[in-house]
């Protein structure tokens, strides 16, 4: 499998939850929750081992920073923006705590693979017959 760089992942993720916030629009649903741990997995999966740490943490930020995108882009000021940007970062907290969730599973159950595969080789134990 290709691994992607930190922010390449990243941009994937947030691929997805924007799709998600377009199509729950206001009101955080299914949909933004489906596509948001899809994202976050997906990006996780595909991230350079250094960089599980830069994507594991991204669904929160990225939601709020989209949340604030959307609301510049519709000529908000900057006092309405932190006003705007709480209540659909509150109401999607369920779906941005699983998100990380599966990252940092994803993360965990890569860095085990990766802990296990060298410790096995370091042993000396190969198929050479000696």
């Amino acid at each position: 499998m290709a691994h992607l760089p930190s922010m390449a992942a990243v941009a994937v993720s947030a691929v997805f939850t924007s799709v998600g916030i377009w199509l729950d629009g206001e009101q955080p649903g299914v949909v933004l929750g489906v596509l948001m741990v899809f994202g976050a997995l997906l990006a996780a999966a595909m991230v350079r081992p250094v960089g599980l740490w830069t994507v594991v943490p991204a669904p929160p930020l990225l939601y709020a920073g989209l949340v604030v995108a959307v609301a510049a882009l519709q000529g908000k000021s900057l006092g309405e923006l932190t006003i705007l940007v709480a209540p659909p970062v509150v109401r999607a907290f369920p779906h941005l705590a699983v998100a990380v969730g599966v990252g940092l599973l994803v993360a965990l159950a890569r860095l085990g693979g990766l802990w296990w595969r060298s410790r096995s080789s370091s042993t000396g134990r190969g198929d050479a017959v000696g």
